[in-house]
């Protein structure tokens, strides 16, 4: 059935103007089936990146990355605090692969530009390790790899927050360092942690001289800006800055703090549908 529906669409957009026809002929019918992914605010019947059958190599690698994830969760070798409510993780890890592919996308592109030392990548907001998981995952070579990771570990605090922000306040007190550390075991050698409240962390933790890949999951606009004021001249030519709440409702205070800094900068900033977006940088 999936192949005659292809075969119509070919053989329809050969017609000046029928596109847009069959498009909305299709969405009126329901005749795109099971969507290829549905999960974390985007639905899409698109083939994905990572289909069995279909994917290039970097897919690949993310299949497997995202396979090995979710038989150590269900083993209960790489646990989500954050998630310990929900039953079927599997089904949570899946719906959330096109967050992860980002993820894993910008740090295999990070961890390749050529450069004359291995770069460094760096994180704030870890949370119990998920997203850096799959960074650390998405490098060919780790032996001379560095992440420094930044988070406190603990709840959100008021101070560190706008008015607009002040919900947030207690947000993540479940979070324990030595359960991320223990998630990420695996990449122990080249893991970095640095517990703090950003910005004051900054000032009392070992940081990089240079950055080639800047993952912000801070949820606030005063850390996140902070984090960029810190981070953005270490950050090498074709480093990747990667937001992971830019497009999401209910952050417009740091989607504002975003624009204002990067609207005299040069590099291009890349809103994504799955609510995050890519910084890179010239």
């Amino acid at each position: 059935m999936r192949s005659l529906k292809q075969y119509l669409r070919k053989i329809i957009y050969r017609i000046p103007g029928a596109q847009a026809f069959w498009i909305e002929l299709i969405k009126r019918l329901g005749a795109e089936g099971k969507p290829d992914f549905s999960g974390w605010g985007m639905t899409t019947h698109t083939y994905t990146p990572w289909a069995n059958g279909r994917a290039n190599s970097l897919g690949r690698d993310f299949l497997e990355a995202n396979s090995v994830l979710v038989q150590k969760v269900q083993a209960g070798e790489f646990r989500l605090s954050q998630f310990d409510s929900v039953q079927d993780k599997k089904r949570l890890l899946d719906g959330l692969r096109w967050r992860h592919y980002i993820v894993f996308w910008t740090a295999r592109w990070a961890a390749t530009v050529p450069a004359s030392s291995a770069p460094n990548f760096v994180e704030c907001g870890v949370c119990d390790g998920l997203t850096a998981y799959f960074a650390l995952r998405a490098i060919p070579d780790r032996r001379d790899f560095k992440i420094f990771l930044y988070d406190a570990w603990e709840g959100m605090k008021s101070e560190y927050l706008l008015q607009a922000e002040q919900r947030l306040a207690g947000s993540y007190s479940h979070l324990s360092l030595e359960q991320t550390q223990r998630n990420l075991a695996a990449f122990s050698s080249g893991a970095v942690f640095n517990r703090g409240f950003i910005p004051q962390s900054f000032r009392e933790t070992q940081s990089p001289s240079s950055v080639a890949w800047l993952h912000l999951d801070l949820n606030s606009a005063i850390p996140t800006l902070a984090a960029l004021e810190f981070f953005f001249e270490k950050m090498r030519a074709g480093g990747v800055i990667l937001f992971d709440y830019y497009g999401w409702h209910g952050y417009a205070e740091t989607r504002a703090v975003i624009d204002k800094f990067f609207a005299q900068k040069t590099g291009l900033h890349l809103p994504l549908p799955t609510g995050q977006s890519i910084y890179f940088k010239r």
